[in-house]
């Protein structure tokens, strides 16, 4: 978070609850992160540990899919060993990131290359 607020001069906030583009069971979401940018849209950063990850794929690809159609931008940091969503959309980018070596400044860094 800390990472986060730094690269993006601090227009971050975390645990943010965001409406469903798509009828569901919950009338929205809670972020991890979320990013205001500077041309009006948002970023939203959810981070998968390998540990509370390892089942739901299925969940994470729904909540990614309904994000991008709710016109946020979507990160998603996910910790190997776990594998990539089947998501292909100009506005999705997924970073694979490791516990064992944490760099949340070069990754913070490398999300904001892609908004740029």
């Amino acid at each position: 978070m800390t990472a986060a607020k730094d690269v993006f001069a601090g227009r971050v906030s975390s645990g943010a609850k965001v409406p469903r583009a798509a009828p569901g069971r919950r009338s929205q979401w809670v972020v991890d992160v979320l990013i205001e940018l500077d041309d009006g849209r948002t970023l939203v950063v959810e981070y998968d540990g390998a540990y509370w990850h390892a089942n739901k794929a299925e969940l994470d690809t729904a909540k990614t899919v309904d994000l991008l159609a709710s016109g946020h931008r979507v990160v998603r940091l996910r910790e190997h060993p776990l594998e990539g969503l089947p998501i292909d959309d100009e506005n999705y980018l997924e970073v694979p990131v490791y516990a064992t070596a944490p760099n949340p400044e070069a990754v913070m860094g490398q999300v904001a290359d892609w908004v740029r």
